[in-house]
C-alpha cells in the first residue's frame, strides 16, 4: 500500500481508489491503512498523521519505502535470530528463545523457509548452534546481499564494528575511486567481513584465485595489515588467515565489484592482464567469442571487439572457478523472467559451444560447473541478443521520419533493450513483430503498405516518458510471449481497423 501511495506523490487517494489499485475490499483497505498509520507513528516520524478518506497523500505520510521495510524487518523474529547468529561469537538457540519469549519449535518453523533458501546455495543453518556452515565465501556473499537490501544505506547494521573505522579502512585499501553508492556497498562488505573474522570465521583458502593470478601482481597485492584488526590477536588472525582475507578482498574488488565501465580502467587492466598471462579463464573466453563470430549479424558491432564484454565474460569464468560454482548476488533474490536459460538463441549457442569443448582436457576443471557457468554467461550476454542471427529477437520496423533528433533517440532506446532487432528500411513491414509509426492514419500510403493493425504502435511527435514505458511493455510482452511463455500466448484481440486505436495510446 505504501509503495502505491509513494509512487505517485502529490496525488490524493480515497480508500476506494486504493482498494481498486490493490484489488482489496473497502474494509480490508481501510484497516490496512490504519495499521500503516500506526506503524508510521511507531517509527517516530513526527506527530501522528491524521487522514480522512479524501486526503490520503504520499507527500503527507513522510516515510520512504526503504525505511518502512527496514522497520518491518527488524520486528520479524526471522531477521532477529539471523542477525543474532551473525553478530554473536557464541550464539545459543535456547538463550535466544528465552529472551524473545518464543518456543524452539515455533522459531524453527518460522525460519524453515530461510534455511531452505540458504540450502539452495549450499549453505546450511544449524538448528543447534545457529552457525552458518558451508563455503565461507558464499556465506559472506549471501549475508552481504541480505544486509545491503535490508538496510540500504539508512543505518549501520554492525554493532561490534564502527562505521567510521570501516570508512578509514576502505580509504586505506581501495585501489580505485568509486561512486558514493559503490563506496557504501564496500563499507557494508568490509563491515561484514570484519564481523565474521571477529566471531571466529576467518576466510578459508583462496588458492584457486592465486592460481589464476600467480605471483605478485596488481590483483594479489597485499591490502590488509594486522593493524587494521586491533581487537584481534595474531593467533586469531595469523599470516595465513590474513593472506586469505586479502585475496578474498582482491577477488571482491576485481571480480565482483568492478563489472562495468564507470569512468575507470578496471576492466581494461583485467582484460590486458589475462590476455598477457593466458590461462583457462582467458582461453575459454577468447575461444567462445571466436566460436560466436559466424553467428553475429554483419550490421552489428563485433562482440569480440567489445573489451568490456570480453573482460566481464572472463570475470564470470574466474568467479565460477574460485567459487566452484555459482556466486550469490542480488539478482538471485528475484527470478529472471526476461530470458530463458534453456531456450533462448544465446543459450543454445552456449550449449553448442560447451558440447564442442566437452572433450577438451584444458577445460576439465570447468565441466562440473557447466550449468552454473551457462546460467551466468547467458545472463551476461542477454543485452547483446540482437547481435546474434536468430529468431529470438523482436523484429521492429520503423515507419518514422529519420531526420530528427527524437527519431535517433528512439533508435538508441530500442537498440539498448537488447532483445530488439531493428529491421532494414528495405525489409518487408509484414515480416515485423511490431511496426512503430509516426503516421497515425497513413491514407496516402495504403496502396504501398499492407499493415496488420495488430502490429502497430503509434509514436507521436511529442513523445513522453509514458510512451517510452508503454512501448517497453509492448515489446517486453512480445518477447515474453513469443520466446519464453510460448505455450501460453494470449489470444489475439478482435480485429482493429483504426491505427489510432491499435497502439493503445491514442488520444
Amino acid at each position: 500500500m505504501l509503495e502505491v501511495i509513494n509512487r505517485e506523490k502529490g496525488r490524493s487517494f480515497t480508500i476506494n481508489d486504493l482498494a481498486q489499485l490493490l484489488d482489496m475490499s473497502y474494509a480490508k483497505t481501510y484497516n490496512t491503512f490504519q495499521a500503516l498509520l500506526e506503524d508510521i507513528d511507531a517509527i517516530g516520524h513526527g506527530e501522528r498523521i491524521s487522514h480522512t478518506v479524501t486526503t490520503i497523500n504520499g507527500n503527507d505520510l513522510g516515510i520512504p519505502l526503504d525505511t518502512y521495510r527496514l522497520f518491518l524487518l527488524k520486528r520479524s523474529v526471522e531477521f532477529q535470530v539471523l542477525d543474532y547468529a551473525v553478530q554473536s561469537s557464541r550464539p545459543n538457540l535456547e538463550s535466544f528463545c528465552a529472551q524473545h519469549f518464543i518456543s524452539k519449535s515455533t522459531l524453527l518453523r518460522k525460519i524453515a523457509s530461510l534455511r531452505h533458501f540458504f540450502e539452495e546455495f549450499n549453505v546450511s543453518w544449524s538448528t543447534t548452534t545457529l552457525q552458518l556452515k558451508g563455503d565461507e565465501k558464499q556465506i559472506r556473499f549471501l549475508l552481504n546481499a541480505i544486509y545491503w537490501v535490508a538496510f540500504h544505506g539508512q543505518e549501520w547494521p554492525f554493532r561490534t564494528v564502527k562505521h567510521d573505522y570501516v570508512v578509514q579502512m576502505r580509504k586505506d585499501i581501495q585501489t580505485q575511486q568509486f561512486d558514493p553508492v559503490t563506496s557504501l556497498q564496500l563499507d557494508m562488505f568490509l563491515g561484514l567481513c570484519r564481523t565474521r573474522v571477529g566471531t571466529g570465521f576467518s576466510m578459508t583458502s583462496m588458492q584457486d584465485y592465486q592460481d589464476i593470478f600467480p605471483g605478485s601482481n596488481y590483483f594479489t597485492a597485499p591490502l590488509l595489515e594486522q593493524r587494521m584488526y586491533p581487537t584481534l590477536d595474531k593467533e586469531a588472525l595469523n599470516n595465513e588467515a590474513l593472506n586469505n582475507e586479502n585475496q578474498f578482498l582482491q577477488f571482491y574488488f576485481h571480480i565482483v565489484l568492478s563489472s562495468r565501465a564507470n569512468g575507470d580502467d578496471a576492466f581494461t587492466e583485467l582484460y590486458y592482464y589475462l590476455k598477457k598471462i593466458g590461462g583457462i579463464a582467458w582461453d575459454f573466453t577468447t575461444q567462445f567469442f571466436q566460436f560466436l563470430e559466424p553467428y553475429q549479424r554483419r550490421n552489428e558491432p563485433s562482440l569480440t571487439g567489445n573489451h568490456m564484454l570480453v573482460a566481464n565474460f572472463a570475470r564470470s569464468v574466474v568467479s565460477i572457478i574460485v567459487m566452484k560454482g555459482h556466486r550469490f548476488d542480488l539478482d538471485d533474490f528475484s527470478a529472471s523472467y526476461f530470458i530463458d536459460d534453456n531456450t533462448s538463441a544465446m543459450s543454445q549457442l552456449m550449449y553448442k559451444y560447451f558440447d564442442q569443448e566437452t572433450g577438451n582436457p584444458e577445460y576439465a576443471s570447468l565441466r562440473p560447473y557447466r550449468q552454473e557457468l551457462h546460467h551466468n554467461l547467458v545472463m551476461l550476454l542477454a543485452p547483446y541478443l540482437q547481435s546474434v542471427q536468430s529468431e529470438d529477437n523482436v523484429n521492429v520496423y520503423l515507419l518514422t521520419e529519420h531526420n530528427g533528433f527524437y527519431s535517433r533517440v528512439l533508435e538508441i532506446f530500442l537498440h539498448d533493450l537488447g532483445f530488439v532487432h531493428i529491421m532494414a528500411e528495405t525489409a518487408d513491414p509484414a515480416d515485423a513483430d511490431l511496426i512503430i509509426t509516426s503516421l497515425a492514419n497513413p491514407v496516402m500510403l495504403k496502396d504501398q503498405l499492407h499493415i496488420d493493425a495488430h502490429k502497430v504502435f503509434i509514436w507521436y511527435a511529442d513523445e513522453n516518458s509514458k510512451q517510452y514505458y508503454e512501448l517497453y511493455v509492448r515489446l517486453r510482452d512480445l518477447y515474453q510471449n513469443s520466446f519464453i511463455d510460448a505455450s501460453s500466448v494470449k489470444a489475439k484481440p478482435a480485429v482493429v481497423t483504426d491505427l489510432r486505436r491499435a497502439a493503445g495510446n491514442g488520444e
